[in-house]
């Protein structure tokens, strides 16, 4: 069996459905560390536990997005999203009516970790699947403009609903907007299964999410001075069973036998390039998002309202430069057009160190993180873009599981190791003098970051003009 080619015969609505799965694990994600306090008091529990909390919903998104793209070839990619968003529904309902803490552990860390894995590896294969062109550029943009904006507004949300309101409103918003999904959701497209339940490889399953488990446990662990020592041998223990998955996978293949992903797709350099672009820019989001907050609260005594208004700011060039992805895509190489986004992230960056040097206003430290959002907006939808663009249809679910698992994995690292910089900075006493020090190496490590994704698009090969 195979998928039904429905390019050029899609609007654009069913994108607005689909994309909305991408903005609410996106403020799924990244709302609940700023009502860390309340939720200790509300839920009559204490901060270890929330924290935990936060901790196993990372881990069970992270370790299912691979195997939820095997999923989607059994039951199909509309089907896999739609039981997706159901089971993202209810937790959000047991989340938002939690009478204690094991409450929100089930709702929001088991079943909207499970839903959201479901819902965030089909919406990619939807969109792949769906548009062609200059108006995959597009939706592909949309999609991951989206996902980046909720990451960094998902903080002004969440504190602007728990000061004035309640946290309990965070979940009901996804709710609401999960009902508008599943209302709306006769216009996604279907694409047929392309196997059986039969060929699912069960043990490549537990393998590859027991190995991402470990792998971002471990990165988490680096999080706490005092599991630190711990940190590398649980890092150590999932790299080597994602190593032994991945040979496992390469002699499924050459025994024709049915892998769980096709590790075949990396061989395209298109591919390979456009992950690495993701990792890149998505770990300095994941970094810009944890330093900033710390330093302007602590050092300037920014509210979290007013510190929220920053990363507002971040997010609307991020999205509104989406929209000329698609007709910049046909008039320009990709090379130049990322190398173009790097070297504004680059400006941005090294203009908030200089501004971080001094005492920063408001306007000064927007202006600079701005920059960096508009930089990450020109490099999202064409990064994606070239990452699927010589994918075939039926390896399309494969591509989407591997960027799914990619997008888990560099929120994860940049929060861990933007994380530990900052600590190595404080690690004494809470003073001025180290948070700053700690914020500029942060800063430090963004610029190498955004230098070597400036020097990774170069190796990026022309489309040839039909």
């Amino acid at each position: 069996m195979s998928d039904i080619n429905v390019n050029g015969d899609v609007g654009w609505f069913p994108l607005i459905i689909v994309t909305l799965a991408a903005f609410i694990i996106g403020i799924d994600i990244s709302f609940l560390n700023v009502a860390i306090t309340a939720l200790v008091h509300d839920l009559h529990t204490t901060f270890v536990t929330i924290q935990s909390i936060i901790v196993i919903y990372a881990l069970v998104l992270a370790s299912l997005t691979l195997l939820s793209g095997e999923l989607q070839k059994v039951l199909g990619r509309k089907r896999t999203f739609l039981i997706g968003a159901f089971i993202f529904g209810v937790g959000n309902l047991i989340a938002a009516l939690s009478l204690n803490s094991n409450m929100l552990l089930l709702g929001w860390s088991i079943l909207e970790g499970i839903g959201g894995a479901l819902m965030w590896v089909s919406m990619y294969s939807i969109i792949i699947g769906s548009y062609s062109g200059k108006r995959r550029a597009t939706a592909l943009g949309l999609g991951a403009s989206i996902a980046s904006a909720a990451l960094v507004v998902g903080p002004f949300i969440g504190g602007f609903l728990t000061t004035y309101y309640s946290w309990r409103y965070a979940f009901g918003l996804e709710f609401i907007i999960i009902l508008l999904i599943l209302v709306f959701s006769r216009s996604i497209p279907s694409f047929p299964a392309t196997m059986h339940w039969s060929d699912i490889n069960i043990v490549g399953g537990i393998n590859s999410a027991l190995g991402i488990f470990l792998l971002v446990y471990g990165l988490i662990l680096l999080n706490n001075p005092v599991t630190w020592f711990i940190s590398p041998y649980v890092l150590l223990t999932g790299v080597i069973l994602l190593i032994v998955f991945y040979f496992n996978q390469k002699s499924r293949i050459k025994n024709n036998n049915h892998p769980l992903v096709d590790i075949r797709v990396f061989k395209i350099r298109s591919f390979i390039l456009g992950n690495i672009f993701l990792f890149l820019y998505g770990s300095v989001i994941s970094g810009v998002r944890f330093v900033i907050p710390v330093f302007v609260q602590t050092v300037l005594g920014y509210s979290a309202l007013l510190t929220g208004y920053i990363f507002v700011a971040m997010a609307i060039p991020m999205f509104l430069v989406t929209f000329t992805a698609g007709e910049v895509s046909v008039r320009f190489q990709p090379r130049y057009i990322i190398s173009l986004g790097f070297i504004v992230c680059l400006i941005g960056s090294v203009y908030s160190i200089s501004v971080f040097s001094l005492h920063p206003s408001f306007l000064q430290i927007v202006l600079g993180i701005s920059l960096i959002g508009l930089g990450v907006g020109i490099i999202a939808p064409h990064g994606s873009n070239l990452a699927f663009s010589q994918i075939s249809h039926d390896k399309q679910p494969d591509a989407s599981a591997i960027r799914s698992t990619n997008s888990n994995l560099n929120t994860s690292v940049g929060t861990a190791i933007f994380g530990l910089i900052l600590l190595m900075g404080v690690s004494n006493a809470l003073t001025v003098e180290k948070l700053l020090g700690g914020l500029l190496n942060s800063f430090y490590l963004i610029v190498i970051l955004l230098f070597l994704g400036l020097i990774m698009s170069q190796f990026i090969q022309p489309y040839k003009k039909n």
